[in-house]
């Protein structure tokens, strides 16, 4: 039986595990760091509660080893990117593909806001709108998709992929030919030919995992 917390608690579990999935992802806390409930909860200001649950998510996402007390970062490696993507990129091929069938003047409609928003977000010279944006320009397939199941795996994914793209993000001042690779791919949605779509969307996939894989080659997968 599933564990019912407080909605209160849920909450703040929620943002305590967000940020230190931030911090883990970018580099601030690094393997093998110690990450000590006590210690925690002194640091956010709270009770153990919400952070038993913090370090309860971020242990189920692979980011953490925990024991009863405590828990080691463990971070990603370059192999963990790689199964991330795989498994993101067959999830999106998927809904994309049902989304096309489905409702294609809705998927054409639904991309334009977050393409827009990365556009500003280029001008503007800002990773962490431009990220946001990216995350909400692929949801859209899930959206139009309509599977429930297929949403659900992508909401359990999505804070570790969003947080790997911020980091990403932020390396480059030049957010351009990014822009331009989602203004190709939404291009081809609205044109409706499904294989040139799912062919964009691989290799839109592939440069992404290859930008994201470059700073972890080093570092030892679990």
């Amino acid at each position: 039986m599933s564990e019912i917390l407080p909605i209160k608690q849920r909450a703040l579990g929620e943002k305590v595990a967000s940020e230190l999935r931030r911090l883990i992802i970018t580099g601030r806390y690094a393997p093998g760091t110690s990450l000590v409930e006590g210690h925690l909860a002194e640091q956010f200001d709270l009770s153990r509660g919400p952070i038993r649950d913090a370090l309860k998510t971020l242990a189920s996402e692979g980011l953490i080893d925990t024991n009863r007390r405590s828990a080691t970062v463990v971070g990603l490696g370059g192999d963990d990117i790689d199964e991330l993507f795989s498994l993101r990129g067959s999830l999106e091929q998927l809904a994309l593909e049902i989304g096309l069938g489905r409702d294609r003047a809705g998927l054409t409609q639904g991309l334009r806001a977050p393409l827009e928003q990365m556009r500003r977000a280029r001008e503007e010279r800002d990773p962490d709108a431009f990220t946001t944006a990216d995350v909400r320009f692929h949801s859209v397939f899930y959206d139009v998709a309509g599977h429930r199941r297929l949403a659900d795996v992508w909401a359990q994914y999505r804070p570790t992929i969003e947080v790997l793209l911020l980091a990403s993000n932020e390396r480059y001042e030049d957010l351009g030919p990014s822009v331009r690779a989602h203004e190709i791919l939404a291009g081809l949605v609205e044109s409706g030919e499904p294989e040139a779509v799912l062919d964009e969307l691989r290799g839109h996939l592939d440069n992404a995992r290859l930008r994201l894989r470059a700073p972890y080659t080093q570092t030892a997968s679990h």
